[in-house]
């Protein structure tokens, strides 16, 4: 969040921003529709569901979007009944485990575009992990790919402001209890 109040200062200082973050958020404020940007984490996005439910948002953009890669999850089940004219996803994983994960983000950012649940599992997820079906896999990529806009971190011509990328390695040694526990 930090991280976003910062680039909001910087690329669009002429907003109004808030932030809702912390056990002792301000909630000194008539409406949601006093801002421009309103920021916030998965989880209080579940625990505010109630105030978030009565605003109608032009964006909802969600960072981050593997938090709903659980159809089934909270985070999710809120994240979809956000009343939004329009909706993003930003993410580097959209899929780690399956493909489901993929379908509850698309779904999030547009609604029904790949079916229900149920529908995708057995005309891609099915097809696609048990079977390896190329034919379902070629399709998926079809379907899908024109809804991903992607960017590497090695190309200049897109951020020329974006540092390069550094790689610590940093080992940390197990106690005897730790390994023993890691080992079991």
């Amino acid at each position: 969040l930090p991280n976003w109040r910062r680039e909001a200062a910087k690329f669009a200082p002429q907003l109004c921003v808030l932030t809702l973050h912390g056990a002792q958020r301000n909630r000194d404020f008539e409406s949601l529709a006093d801002f421009d940007l309103i920021l916030t984490s998965y989880t209080l996005l579940v625990r505010d569901r109630e105030m978030h439910a009565e605003h109608e948002y032009s964006i909802v953009a969600l960072d981050e979007a593997q938090a709903i890669k659980n159809p089934k999850s909270l985070a999710a089940t809120v994240a979809r009944t956000l009343n939004a004219q329009q909706r993003l996803c930003l993410t580097g994983t959209p899929v780690e485990n399956r493909l489901s994960e993929y379908w509850s983000i698309m779904d999030f950012a547009n609604r029904g575009f790949l079916g229900n649940l149920t529908g995708f599992t057995k005309e891609f997820s099915v097809p696609i992990q048990s079977h390896h079906d190329q034919h379902a896999a070629d399709r998926f990529k079809r379907v899908t790919s024109p809804f991903l806009l992607r960017r590497l971190k090695s190309d200049k011509s897109i951020i020329s402001d974006l540092p390069d990328k550094i790689e610590q390695n940093q080992y940390c040694e197990l106690t005897e209890k730790q390994a023993a526990l890691y080992e079991s």
